[in-house]
This record gives structure tokens, C-alpha cells and sequence, in this order.
């Protein structure tokens, strides 16, 4: 969306994989035609681009109708969001990853932080010193104890058969802009087998002003959402088997909600998602009381957040 220069740099990194049997996709909803001009050439290269024009597209549309692209005869797909790069070998050693290990639902590695220019500024290189693997219970159970330590759509690589009726989340009610597609997918990814792990930095993560993880009512729907996955692995009754596991879980949700909770405080920032999000740890400290049992509040936008959703 009106990022040419980004949107240059992410579609080569994609192009120069090791890894050569695949297809690209590109939806444009830009507001410009730059992106549509720079494609040009490469559409005339490279017969494995597919780009569509979607005048009047929302975000909202544009992420649903690439969730609805299916090639019937590719195995595998990995998202690339217009502002990060993968790196060549990135593709190769995740499919060798998912080849050599038959019981692996999700494979993902570590990443890359870079800011508005490129500069490398951080690495989760040191979150594992060798190339790992959890089952599918420890990777989820994990993923309640260190804030989506897996990755963002960018960073993972999906064999489709996994996915829930082809689409990501992992719940049936998730069908447009879910705070945390990715976390949810995961999820989703891991009820069906376990997790590998590269080591190796196989993409990179921009980090600039302009992503919608820094809007203000971002951070309160990240930590709703985070309860609401948590309550429906209860309700499924997966990952968590003793209560010292769920309590774990809820006590980084706590901290969690709490924190955001604070951040709006000190920014003296008020609005329906944070209202939302009030309910919803008050919701969770209830649960401690009668058995785990969380009642989630309906979602309330305001109206900056819900245009920004749609």
C-alpha cells in the first residue's frame, strides 16, 4: 500500500530464493499507481508473478482476498508483508526442515529486526543457540509465557494442509481482521503437529512509524485477543492438562493486559478498545475464582480503530 521503494526490496528478496519451484501473488490496494508502474517490468520477466490491481480495496478487503487465493497444485505458502525482506536460503532450508521431519506442523525461524533504511538493529538469533524442536503442546504453551516468540506472518512458512479449511486463524469467527492473525494461526498450526525452529536469521522485520503496531488502540486488541485464544484452548481443552500450566498462562496474560492497561494510562489515552479491554482482565481475575471459566465481552471500536480495521 504506497511503499514502491519497500515493496521493491520485499518482492526481490522473494525472487532471489535458492528455492525456485514457486509461485508470487502480489494484491495492490495503493491509493497511487507506483507500485503498479515498478511491477511492470517484472511481470514481463518473470511468468511466476501474479499481480492484481484492486482499486477500492480497504486493508480489510486486500488481506481477505489474498486469504482467499489457493493454488491447488503448491504445497506450502508463506505470507511477505510489503515492508520486510526474506533472506535467500530462507524457503530451501524450511521445506528440507519440513521434509526431514514428518511430524512438523509449523516451521519458523529467528529474525532480523531492521528499521525505516534497512540497518540491522536487533536479532532473536539468541532466543535458541541451535535449531529446535517442541511439540506441538510445549511450542503453544510457550507462546503464553513469550510474546509470539514464533513470528509474524513474514517469518513462518505453512504447509497448507494444516491450515483450518485452507485460511488462516483459528476460529471460525475470525473471518476478517483479527488483531492476532498470526498467533492465531499458529495456534491453529500446532492442534496438528509440532514445531521446528531455525537458528539461522531466515527473514527480517522493518521496524518504522508507520505500522499499525504502533496505533494506540493496537496494543489493547493485541491483549483481548490473547485472552480470547487462551479461553478457546480451554474450552478445546488442548495444550493446558494441569493447573499449574493454566495458571502460568494466566498470569502472563495478566501481565500482559495490565501493561497495556498502563501504557493508555500514562498516555492518558481513552477509548472503546481500552473500555474493552478493562472488562476483559476483570473477566480474567474472575476466572480464577470459578474454575477457569472466562466470559469474554462483546469487542467495542471506536471509530479511528474500526476505520483503520476496514
Amino acid at each position: 500500500f504506497n511503499r514502491p521503494k519497500y515493496f521493491r526490496e520485499a518482492l526481490e528478496s522473494a525472487q532471489n530464493q535458492t528455492y525456485r519451484h514457486f509461485e508470487i501473488v502480489i494484491s495492490d490496494d495503493g491509493t497511487n499507481d507506483e507500485t503498479e508502474q515498478l511491477i511492470q517490468p517484472y511481470l514481463e520477466k518473470y511468468p511466476c508473478i501474479k499481480y492484481f490491481r484492486n482499486r477500492g480495496f480497504t486493508s480489510h478487503d486486500n488481506w481477505n482476498f489474498l486469504r482467499a487465493y489457493n493454488n491447488p497444485d503448491a504445497e506450502y505458502v508463506n505470507w511477505l508483508l510489503d515492508d520486510d525482506l526474506w533472506y535467500p536460503r530462507k524457503l530451501e532450508l524450511m521445506i528440507e526442515a519440513y521434509r526431514n521431519n514428518p511430524d512438523v506442523s509449523l516451521v519458523t525461524s529467528a529474525k532480523n529486526l531492521i528499521d525505516a533504511d534497512g540497518n540491522i538493529t536487533g536479532s532473536t538469533q539468541n532466543f535458541a543457540a541451535q535449531n529446535l524442536k517442541l511439540t506441538g503442546d510445549e511450542a503453544a504453551r510457550l507462546l503464553f509465557s513469550i510474546d509470539n516468540y514464533i513470528g509474524e506472518p513474514t517469518t513462518v512458512l505453512i504447509r497448507k494442509k494444516f491450515l483450518r479449511d485452507n485460511d488462516l486463524c483459528w476460529n471460525e469467527d475470525e473471518p476478517g481482521f483479527f488483531s492476532l492473525v498470526d498467533v492465531s494461526t499458529w495456534l491453529q498450526l500446532l492442534t496438528k503437529g509440532n514445531l521446528f525452529r531455525c537458528v539461522e536469521p531466515l527473514s527480517a522485520l522493518r521496524v518504522h512509524s508507520e505500522q499499525g503496531t504502533f496505533w494506540k488502540f493496537t496494543g489493547a486488541l493485541f491483549a483481548i485477543s490473547y485472552v480470547k485464544l487462551f479461553k478457546t484452548s480451554l474450552d478445546r481443552k488442548v495444550f493446558f492438562h494441569t493447573e499449574e500450566q493454566i495458571r502460568t498462562a494466566m498470569f502472563f496474560l495478566f501481565r500482559y493486559c495490565l501493561n497495556q492497561l498502563q501504557r493508555a494510562q500514562a498516555e492518558k489515552y481513552h477509548s472503546a478498545e481500552i473500555e474493552t479491554l478493562e472488562k476483559t482482565f476483570a473477566n480474567l481475575a474472575q476466572a480464577l475464582t470459578n474454575g477457569y471459566k472466562i466470559e469474554l465481552p462483546k469487542i467495542e471500536y471506536s471509530d479511528h480503530g474500526l476505520n483503520s480495521m476496514t
